[in-house]
């Protein structure tokens, strides 16, 4: 009813108008059935599409989280080898301030 109220004299006439004069058919069964196995099949396609995009979503997480968990692992262990190249650093920054001093 507040639609009716909200819309013009005009369109509510056409609208009446249009009631009285089309009426409902029923569409064939034929009809009905071809249409619903084109929806049916579009409906697969469409799983189908938004599996693959969930799948590869997936598989690109892991595979991030893999590389990440990686790298990690090559910080966390080459500790040794950073700690041994500071260790070479460390002397030479002495025999520098030793050379600046003299």
């Amino acid at each position: 009813m507040e639609s009716e109220q909200k819309l013009p004299r005009e369109l509510i006439r056409i609208e009446r108008r249009l009631e009285d004069v089309l009426q409902p058919i029923t569409p064939p069964a034929a009809f009905v059935r071809e249409l619903q196995g084109r929806l049916d099949q579009e409906m697969v396609k469409k799983h189908k599409t938004r599996k693959v995009k969930n799948n590869l979503l997936i598989a690109g997480g892991v595979l991030g989280a893999a590389a990440l968990l990686i790298t990690v692992i090559r910080a966390l262990t080459s500790w040794e080898k950073i700690a041994a190249s500071i260790a070479k650093y460390l002397p030479r920054m002495g025999k520098r301030e030793q050379a600046a001093s003299i």
